[in-house]
């Protein structure tokens, strides 16, 4: 049946009222259950062995049992800085200085001496869970605490920023349920200056 313009049902076909339908479908499921019943009693007489004779129990379905996936283990993340030179972003632990620095989101980033005038740091790479099992929260329950994750004591050294007033940061994260499942559950912090100026020195509490 199909619906109407506005959503309703449409008015059943000229050939008759509805329940003629129901009525018939009830007498037509009668007689093929009563010849369903007739068949069967016929075929346990006939292949029953004679009187007494218990029927052949019917064949056992087979099951099959589907292990169901287990959850994709959380990405293992560096433990000790990048030497300087290119590395992909997921070679980065945490305390790296950058030079340049184009954007939190590139897949390449160049490490430098942090001694030497530099444009960004990695500061540190929060874990946002570390549970394989855990669904992805969502960007915005992400992106809401990723100024407290970012500006951590363990995070960022406060008094080495104290000397930077035009400090800001900048953060990655995982944005898809496919990134999250794929074991991406951290963010990445990154300090640089609304001016554009260098910053010297190291601004991690990573190390």
């Amino acid at each position: 049946m199909t619906g109407a313009a506005d959503g309703s049902a449409a008015p059943p076909p000229s050939g008759g009222p509805r329940w003629t339908t129901w009525v018939l479908g009830v007498s037509v499921g009668v007689i093929v259950v009563g010849g369903i019943v007739l068949l069967f009693l016929l075929g346990t007489r006939v292949s029953g062995g004679g009187p007494g004779t218990a029927p052949e129990a019917a064949p056992v379905p087979t099951v099959t049992v589907t292990a169901t996936p287990s959850a994709a283990p959380v990405a293992p993340q560096p433990t000790a800085p990048a030497a300087p030179g290119p590395h992909p972003w997921t070679d980065l632990a945490g305390g790296e200085c950058l030079d340049p620095f184009t954007s939190p989101w590139a897949e390449e980033l160049t490490v430098v001496d942090c001694a030497q005038p530099h444009a960004a740091q990695l500061v540190g790479r929060p874990v946002i869970s570390s549970d394989p099992a855990a669904p992805y929260p969502g960007e915005a329950a992400i992106t809401a605490g990723l100024n407290l994750a970012c500006t951590a004591p363990e995070v960022l050294s406060l008094d080495a920023a104290a000397a930077y007033p035009d400090l800001a940061w900048q953060a990655s994260y995982p944005v898809t349920d496919e990134q999250w499942a794929a074991g991406q559950r951290t963010a990445s912090c990154f300090v640089t200056r609304t001016s554009s100026e260098p910053i010297t020195g190291s601004l991690s509490a990573v190390g």
